[in-house]
């Protein structure tokens, strides 16, 4: 049976240290997303409440999959945050939603319609993608799934709270990079509607031990891929109809 103690010692000292790891030794690697979400629990107990959860799926017919972000984690529209906080810097541009009230497990699983009315509002979110590994390429989905899912930091945006009318599938996505465009992406997201992931997280995080709570939220995926900023600079993603938000790194 696997044993995550040991993972999960390792994971927290390379962040203590912000010092990237090669690989998780053998024998403390998991094997499975049981095996993953066993670490994940592991150092999320050690570093403190959970703001957000990033939720991610491939494609529309693909398992999603579930990452806790700290509530430390999670940004302010407009932060200035120091580029040495992260081992690399990526970007993503995101639909994130706020939930307005608890979703506790007494009450599961929830019909779509109540989990969204349970959901606030929408916000634009920029996802900084770190690592506490040196090689991200090379590493093993369960390595990269136990590590928060390569999970940094959120920024979160302006709150949308008329936002169940967008077409949330075709979204024009662009990121600058101090004023110049890097990226536009139309229709990005491979999750397509990421509403559906939402819904998903919902009543899989019950599942989980870790039901949704009042002002956590959920975000659900990139429009543009993974767009390297190792430099950081200001950065701004315009998600069209969802609104803007910006972090500055450096």
């Amino acid at each position: 049976m696997f044993r995550p103690d040991a993972a999960i010692s390792v994971l927290l000292e390379a962040r203590r240290d912000r010092t990237p790891i090669v690989a998780l030794p053998e024998g403390t690697r998991p094997g499975s997303v049981a095996d993953s979400y066993a670490v994940q629990d592991g150092v999320t107990q050690a570093l403190g409440p959970v703001g957000a959860w990033k939720i991610g799926a491939k494609s529309p017919a693909d398992n999603p999959l579930s990452a806790p972000i700290q509530q430390a984690d999670v940004l302010a529209d407009g932060t200035r945050v120091p580029r040495d906080r992260f081992n690399i810097v990526i970007v993503e541009a995101e639909v994130a939603f706020r939930f307005g009230r608890d979703l506790p497990a007494e009450g599961a699983p929830y019909d779509d319609a109540t989990i969204l009315a349970a959901i606030e509002s929408a916000h634009p979110a920029i996802e900084i993608v770190d690592s506490r590994f040196s090689d991200i390429e090379g590493l093993d989905p369960f390595s990269k799934l136990a590590d928060f899912q390569l999970n940094g930091a959120l920024v979160d945006g302006p709150a949308l709270r008329d936002w169940q009318g967008l077409d949330l599938k075709a979204i024009t996505a662009s990121v600058t990079i101090d004023g110049k465009t890097a990226i536009e992406k139309t229709g990005g997201n491979p999750a397509g509607d990421p509403r559906w992931l939402a819904l998903w997280a919902a009543n899989n995080l019950i599942a989980r031990g870790q039901p949704i709570r009042a002002g956590q939220v959920v975000t659900t995926g990139s429009y543009i891929g993974m767009l390297p900023a190792p430099q950081g600079g200001e950065i701004v993603a315009t998600l069209s109809g969802v609104g803007s938000v910006s972090v500055r790194i450096g």
